[in-house]
């Protein structure tokens, strides 16, 4: 089910309002020289207050353009959405989200990870397989906890 204009943008709301209680809003990055508009990705910097925060502050991928994309890479101390343009992309999108938390996992073991999805992502994607959450992420299964909501808005709180 598709979301209305003005849904997403109630939406885009919250997150910026949580955003700037957690201390940490997005600004938009310069544009590298001689790209054009098209070639621009929509990349963020994050920031705590008005200092840039420090480069130990995110988790570094490995690919660099990405890294760069993400202002140094993924930020530690903060809440990460990730998610596709199309609900059939879940399955993608759930495997970067696990090579991501796999990454965190293999430099501070046994942390535990909570993902959050709603109903329907679930219902198109499924769950993820605990044989394969070790062998190809280097997840234990009971480092894993998810939480189903019937909406967006109920995933926000």
């Amino acid at each position: 089910m598709a979301m209305t204009a003005v849904a997403r943008e109630t939406v885009f709301a919250l997150r910026r309002q949580i955003a700037k209680i957690e201390g940490t809003l997005p600004e938009r990055l310069a544009a590298p020289a001689g790209a054009s508009p098209d070639d621009i990705a929509d990349v963020t910097v994050v920031r705590r207050g008005l200092a840039v925060a420090s480069h130990d502050a995110f988790l570094r991928t490995g690919v660099e353009p990405l890294d760069a994309a993400l202002g140094g890479g993924l930020p530690k101390t903060a809440l990460s959405e990730i998610h596709g343009t199309e609900t059939r992309d879940a399955g993608a999108v759930a495997g970067f989200a696990l090579s991501l938390a796999g990454l965190i996992l293999a430099r501070q073991p046994g942390l535990p990870v909570l993902w959050v999805g709603t109903s329907e992502i679930f219902r198109e994607a499924g769950f993820p397989y605990a044989g394969g959450l070790r062998s190809l992420f280097g997840i234990a299964p009971e480092q894993l906890l998810f939480s189903e909501a019937p909406r967006l808005l109920d995933a926000l709180w």
